[in-house]
């Protein structure tokens, strides 16, 4: 009975090791956070102690994404004229650039921690600007335009000597622009036809246009096609914010008003990808949305965008 008892005791131990010994059950998987949507209209949105890439639904205003910046862009004009996302955002939307008061600082997305967190600086740098395509964050120093690979930041490449234009423009006129194929483009390469000024990249698409009538200063917003621009007069008789489109057919351009003067005036001005449509920003924060034809119809815009903070219009994602 005894040994019945001692076995009995023996094949308990090992029915208890041999349980213990086994492999625990692997923990639940973390779950994957929700997809970041980066696109629609983007804004850089300003607040006590630091800055927010927003990222708003175009037809109704409602935020999609709001990543934290932790920086602040402190070149003045920057975004106060018409503006692309390029200025502030690559184009997959993963690298962000802003201008310090030591130069270019960049920022990476942390899609977890779902915020930019700072990746590195280029200094006694002005004016970044992301490529459309390749990688490359481009610069200036006031003297010179320069480029970098923005996910290896380190060696600088020279693109191209600033020229400024014949004339002075008004401050918010970039001295350099880089074309679809990562071409920079300067006054240099400047194409006239009566009072239009003019840059093409090399597949002769318009990339920059200013153009003088009567006194108004129009600046470029936007290609609509290969010779159709999209125009805001910021300046002169009509400075309260004209749009217009101008086609250049046969070396002559010919002016149509989209938008007529508007009060408050037109502060920043972005065109839908599609070139439909275009959205403005007027300098008291109200939005509205036009079709970028002749005879078009101003409507309220951005009606679900919340009133939080100042926020800038900077482009179309």
């Amino acid at each position: 009975m005894a040994a019945k008892s001692r076995w009995g005791v023996v094949l308990l131990a090992l029915l208890v090791t041999a349980c213990g010994s086994g492999t625990p059950p692997a923990p639940a998987a973390a779950a994957d956070p929700v997809p970041l949507d980066l696109s629609g209209v983007v804004l850089l949105q300003r607040d006590t102690g630091h800055d927010d890439v927003v990222f708003a639904d175009p037809v109704t205003g409602a935020v999609k994404t709001t990543l934290p910046l932790p920086g602040h862009d402190t070149s003045p004009s920057r975004f106060d004229g018409p503006a692309d996302k390029l200025d502030l955002v690559s184009p997959d939307g993963r690298y962000a650039a802003l201008e310090s008061g030591g130069g270019v600082e960049v920022y990476k997305l942390d899609t977890r921690g779902r915020r930019y967190e700072r990746a590195g600086a280029v200094a006694g740098f002005r004016n970044p600007r992301f490529g459309r395509t390749g990688g490359k964050l481009y610069f200036d120093n006031g003297q010179a335009v320069y480029s970098t690979d923005y996910p290896r930041l380190g060696q600088y490449t020279k693109e191209a000597d600033v020229v400024p234009p014949d004339e002075p423009l008004d401050q918010r006129v970039p001295a350099w622009w880089p074309d679809a194929q990562g071409k920079v483009l300067t006054w240099k390469n400047v194409r006239r036809a009566g009072n239009l000024a003019y840059l093409t990249d090399s597949s002769g698409v318009i990339v920059y246009a200013t153009y003088d009538d009567a006194g108004t200063r129009y600046y470029f917003v936007a290609a609509l096609d290969a010779s159709t621009v999209l125009l805001s007069a910021v300046t002169g008789t009509d400075a309260h914010g004209v749009l217009a489109r101008l086609k250049v057919d046969g070396g002559t351009p010919q002016l149509t008003k989209i938008v007529d003067r508007s009060e408050p005036r037109i502060g920043t001005v972005a065109a839908a990808p599609d070139r439909a449509t275009v959205l403005y920003q007027t300098t008291q924060g109200e939005w509205f949305d036009s079709p970028t034809t002749p005879g078009a119809i101003t409507r309220p815009a951005l009606k679900q965008l919340p009133a939080v903070g100042q926020r800038q219009l900077v482009g179309w994602a």
